[in-house]
C-alpha cells in the first residue's frame, strides 16, 4: 500500500487531493482569529454608547478585560486571556491594525510552527501578556508618591486588545526570518529583525514613561511581555505539544502491546515492513494535525526511508 492510499489520503470530495496537500494548505488558524476578534468586536459595538447612557461599552469591556487587582481574584483569571479578544470601541483603529499585523506576520509563523502549535503559542503568549500586565500594573501604583486619583483610575480601567500577543509574532517572524526585508507603511524599507527591535524599542520606551509617572492608555508592559515570550520560545527551543490531549498516554494500547508481548512469539518475515507501513502512517497523521514542524530528525529519516522504499517498488 502506497503513501497516497491510506484512508486519510483520500478525499471524497477532491478525490486526487492527497494528505499532502492538505499539509501545505491547511485550515488557516490566523484567519480563525481574525474572524473571531472582528466577531466579537460587532458584538461588543451592540453595548456601545460612548458613555452617554450609563457606559454600556464600559461593561462587557470590563467584565472580558482584566485590570491589575483580578490578581487577587483567582476565579477571574479567565479574564487574562479573553481581554486579547476585545478591543476598544472608541476607535476602530485598535482593531484594524492588529488584525494587520496578526493577519501580515501570523501567516508565516503558522506556516513554520503548524496550525496547532501556532494556536498555542498565540493564546499563551497573550495569558502570559495578561499576568506581566497585572503584576507590573500593580508595582507602578504602589510606587512611593501614593495613589490620587488618575491612579485609581487606571487601576479601574480594563486592559484589552491583542496587541501583545501580535508583538509576540512579529518577534517570532523576525527570529525565523530575520533578513526579510519589509515594507513599513509601503514605504520605509526594513529588515524585520530591524522592525522587530523598533517596536520594542518604542513599547521600552513607553514603560519607562509609565513608570516616571506619565499617563497613558496603552499597556506597553503587556507589549513586552509577549516580545520577552516569543523570545524564550525560539531561544529555549520550546513547544507545546504536550498541551494536547492526542499526546497523552495512550493506555489501552500500551495494554494491547503488553498483551502481545506475553504472546507466543511467531516468526513473521514481513513484520518489520508491517512496522513501517504503519510508522509511516503514524507519521503522515502527525504531520496532518501538527504541520511537517513536527516531526523529529530521526522521525523524518523514517519517513523518507519508508518513501525511498515505496518508489523502488514501484520503479521494479
Amino acid at each position: 500500500m502506497g503513501l497516497y492510499d491510506r484512508d486519510y489520503g483520500r478525499d471524497d470530495q477532491h478525490p486526487y487531493q492527497t494528505s499532502w496537500d492538505r499539509v501545505q494548505k491547511p485550515r488557516s488558524m490566523t484567519v480563525t482569529l481574525i474572524i473571531i476578534n472582528v466577531a466579537i468586536f460587532l458584538i461588543s459595538m451592540l453595548f456601545f454608547d460612548n458613555g452617554s447612557n450609563g457606559g454600556k461599552s464600559f461593561d462587557i469591556l470590563r467584565f472580558f478585560g482584566f485590570v491589575p487587582t483580578t490578581l487577587f481574584e483567582p476565579w477571574m483569571w479567565w479574564q487574562f486571556l479573553t481581554y486579547g479578544f476585545f478591543h476598544d470601541l472608541n476607535s476602530i483603529w485598535h482593531i484594524v491594525f492588529n488584525m494587520f499585523m496578526l493577519y501580515v506576520f501570523g501567516r508565516v509563523v503558522e506556516s513554520r510552527m503548524g496550525g496547532t502549535e501556532f494556536l498555542r503559542f498565540y493564546l499563551i503568549s497573550i495569558i502570559v501578556g495578561g499576568f506581566i500586565g497585572a503584576i507590573t500594573g500593580l508595582v507602578m501604583n504602589s510606587m512611593p508618591g501614593g495613589a490620587d486619583a488618575s491612579d485609581a483610575a487606571q487601576l479601574a480601567t480594563p486592559t484589552i486588545g491583542a496587541s501583545g500577543g501580535v508583538l509576540a509574532l512579529v518577534v517570532m517572524f523576525a527570529c525565523y526570518f530575520p533578513q526579510q526585508e519589509l515594507f513599513l507603511w509601503g514605504i520605509v524599507r526594513m529588515k524585520a529583525w530591524v522592525l522587530a527591535a523598533l517596536c520594542v524599542g518604542m513599547d521600552l520606551v513607553g514603560s519607562l514613561y509609565a513608570l516616571s509617572g506619565g499617563e497613558t492608555s496603552t499597556a506597553f508592559t503587556v507589549h513586552l511581555a509577549g516580545a520577552g515570550f516569543a523570545l524564550a520560545y525560539y531561544y529555549g527551543h520550546w513547544n507545546f505539544r504536550w498541551l494536547s490531549f492526542a499526546s497523552a498516554p495512550d493506555i489501552r494500547g500500551k495494554m494491547r502491546q503488553r498483551s502481545r508481548r506475553m504472546k507466543l512469539k511467531l516468526h513473521d518475515p514481513d513484520k518489520k515492513l508491517r512496522k513501517e507501513a504503519n510508522d509511516a502512517d503514524r507519521l503522515l497523521a502527525k504531520i496532518h494535525e501538527h504541520g511537517e514542524e513536527s516531526l523529529t530528525s530521526s522521525e523524518r529519516k523514517l519517513l523518507e526511508r519508508y518513501s525511498r522504499r515505496q518508489r523502488e517498488k514501484r520503479n521494479q
